[in-house]
């Protein structure tokens, strides 16, 4: 991985920047707080985003700016092909923080957008950094290969052994096998609890398999049981066969019993039913008689009219009264006409009377003329009241006559409607006669049959009292075949009693050698996380503490004998001696004595720290085979507190580093005669400049 290029917007002291980057060694020069680090954050956020605390979007964001971002350009080479990565990330403040917005990356020339963790994603994926480092904050390999803060490199050699052991153990990619004995530990515990409760499971499976066969020789008795029972059932059955067939027998005579009874009793009600009848007809009769007596005397003497003489006289009776409505309905009208008449002659004698001018010649009318229509008009008049008198006097007459010749046909009706009743009570005569005749030759034809009943009753009472033991005896038998019946009843429950004690026997038999299978699975089971039990406490976790030791002696070694190479470069002073412990603490001996880091000189401190981060990084280099950064080292002021022939010295390590691009970061000026590149960073009213 070689940086090309790095925009700047509204990050920290910068508005508006570009900061391009050649291959070789570059230094990024300025005062101290002039925005050196800056660009170093800069281009970290642009790799992986923001951090939590340890890179947050407050710190990157410019304050008083809403919005901001970063767009790194950089080339990788992949097969002997080189290609050119543009990833650009943005940060934008809320009301509550300052977070992340979506980016994009260019791959080949082709743009891809996506969230923050999308991004990163990808970068880690190109740089062949471990995947898992997705969800982490914290990115080691990055952190101890490329780009370390000069105070956080410092801190790494004096803080606690275990700690820096864990940081290592994850920087080197072997706290695998760190992570294998504590996940061993685990497992084997987990084990162990597993087998206590399969022992407790397995425990009693040799009482469950005595159990078992005490169980099977029960069911094997109650199965001899069951056979002696049988014989018994089968011979109360052949006795319950032989009743039944014994009472099926008698059964038809008693059913022939109980029809002879039927019928005799359906015969008394018939009899009854006759005798009733009989009764009936004969009250019937003596009520007809009675009647026929009485209507005879009413019809006595009331035949001598005809009825069709009467009809003649009621129908002339009724034409005249016709005849004379007639009339009435004609002086009615008569009257109606002269009153109409005698109406409109007066209204013309008031009209007369009150006109003055003719309304159709407009002349005068004179009295003469009106006088002889008066005189007209009342002629009129006198001449309707005359034939007035006349008309009532016909219509008073008339309705007289009405009058009469309604009572005369109202006296011929009644005459007409007694006779109707003669004539009705006649034709009644006759009906009686001919029922009375019928209820004498019913009353012969029922005393008949009473007289047939009696016999068939007689001869039923016969055949009933010939059959009237068979009841008895059927009881008798009956009683046998009940007890026929709950003797074969007992055998058979005591059979069923048998079976079912067999039936839940066996269920027990199959629920213990249910809990026989479990329990010799359990047993095996237990036997089988012993075994594992032992692979793993005397064998595996062994094996990985060999391994992790082997691997961290190898690192040990070349670690320690480059740490110690570029130290006695930087230093120069064959008093002072360094090495690493197993703890990778770095032990310091002056004069042959041990003395604390602590108490080594500015320069002597920084000398440490930066052998310790070159040592570091090419020992992660040489693990890690398909990391792309490589290529690409960031020292953050390196050279804090070294002498002018210290200063001088770090040309050699520059050499002999070999890295394809350097980039340091630092106010000292004298480093800028042995660097390829010079970039200088300026402040002007807390802006950042490049110049």
């Amino acid at each position: 991985m070689l940086l090309k290029s790095v925009k700047l917007e509204n990050i920290r002291s910068y508005l508006n920047q570009e900061i391009e980057f050649n291959s070789g060694s570059t230094l990024l020069s300025g005062d101290i707080g002039s925005g050196k680090s800056s660009i170093l954050l800069a281009i970290e956020f642009a790799l992986f985003g923001i951090r939590g605390k340890r890179l947050s979007g407050e710190t990157l964001l410019r304050n008083g700016k809403n919005e901001g971002g970063v767009e790194l350009k950089f080339e990788l080479e992949n097969e002997n092909r080189k290609r050119e990565i543009i990833v650009k990330r943005k940060i934008k403040r809320s009301k509550e923080s300052v977070g992340q917005a979506s980016g994009y990356i260019i791959k080949d020339g082709i743009k891809k957008e996506g969230t923050a963790t999308e991004i990163k994603s990808e970068i880690i994926n190109l740089l062949g950094y471990p995947k898992e480092l997705v969800s982490k904050t914290k990115n080691l390999v990055y952190r101890y290969t490329v780009y370390t803060p000069q105070e956080e490199m410092k801190n790494i050699l004096v803080e606690d052994p275990e700690l820096r052991l864990d940081t290592l153990r994850k920087v080197f990619g072997i706290d695998k096998y760190k992570k294998i004995s504590e996940n061993c530990i685990i497992i084997t515990r987990n084990i162990k609890e597993r087998r206590k409760e399969l022992e407790g499971k397995a425990d009693g499976l040799e009482k469950k398999k005595k159990q078992k066969e005490e169980l099977t020789k029960n069911i094997e008795e109650l199965e001899k049981e069951k056979k002696e029972i049988i014989p018994f059932i089968e011979e109360a059955k052949k006795g319950v066969e032989k009743k039944k067939e014994e009472i099926k027998n008698i059964e038809e005579k008693i059913k022939e019993l109980n029809s002879l009874k039927q019928k005799f009793s359906l015969a008394d009600m018939e009899e009854k039913n006759k005798h009733e009848l009989f009764e009936n007809i004969k009250k019937e009769i003596n009520e007809i008689k009675t009647r026929l007596e009485r209507l005879r005397k009413e019809v006595a003497g009331k035949e001598k009219i005809k009825p069709e003489i009467l009809d003649k006289k009621i129908t002339q009776k009724e034409d005249e009264i016709v005849e004379v409505e007639k009339i009435l309905r004609q002086i009615d009208k008569g009257l109606n006409e002269l009153n109409i008449k005698k109406k409109h002659a007066e209204e013309i004698k008031s009209k007369i009377l009150k006109i003055s001018r003719c309304p159709t010649c407009e002349q005068e009318v004179e009295k003469e003329y009106k006088d002889s229509i008066i005189r007209r008009e009342n002629n009129k008049i006198e001449d309707y009241n005359n034939k007035n008198k006349e008309y009532a006097e016909k219509e008073k007459e008339n309705e007289s006559k009405l009058a009469v010749l309604k009572k005369e046909l109202e006296k011929l009706k009644d005459e007409a409607s007694s006779l109707s009743v003669v004539e009705m009570k006649k034709k009644e005569i006759k009906e009686k006669e001919k029922r009375k005749e019928e209820l004498v030759l019913k009353q012969k034809e029922t005393k008949k049959n009473i007289g047939k009943i009696y016999l068939d009753k007689k001869e039923l009472d016969k055949r009933i009292s010939e059959l009237k033991d068979v009841e008895e005896e059927y009881k008798k038998l009956k009683q046998r075949l009940d007890k026929a019946v709950e003797s074969e009843r007992k055998f058979e429950i005591k059979k069923v009693s048998v079976e079912k004690e067999a039936e839940g026997i066996a269920k027990n038999i199959k629920m213990i050698e249910k809990e026989i299978r479990e329990k010799k699975k359990s047993r095996e089971r237990f036997n089988y996380l012993g075994e594992l039990l032992q692979w793993l406490e005397e064998g595996f976790i062994k094996l990985a503490a060999i391994m992790e030791k082997q691997v961290m002696l190898n690192v040990h070694s070349e670690f320690n004998e480059l740490f110690q190479n570029w130290f006695g470069v930087l230093m120069e002073d064959e008093t002072i001696n360094v090495r690493l412990d197993d703890s990778f603490t770095p032990v310091v001996e002056q004069n042959g004595y041990e003395i604390s880091i602590e108490n080594l000189s500015g320069g002597e401190r920084t000398s440490a720290a930066l052998a310790y981060r070159l040592a570091l990084n090419k020992v992660v280099n040489d693990l890690m085979e398909g990391v792309k950064t490589r290529d690409l080292i960031i020292l953050d002021e390196p050279t804090d507190g070294f002498s002018s022939e210290q200063l001088d010295r770090v040309r050699e390590v520059l050499e002999e580093i070999g890295t394809k691009q350097t980039i340091i970061v630092s106010h000292e000026n004298k480093i800028e005669s042995f660097v390829n590149n010079v970039i200088k960073v300026n402040k002007n009213e807390h802006i950042s400049e490049i110049t």
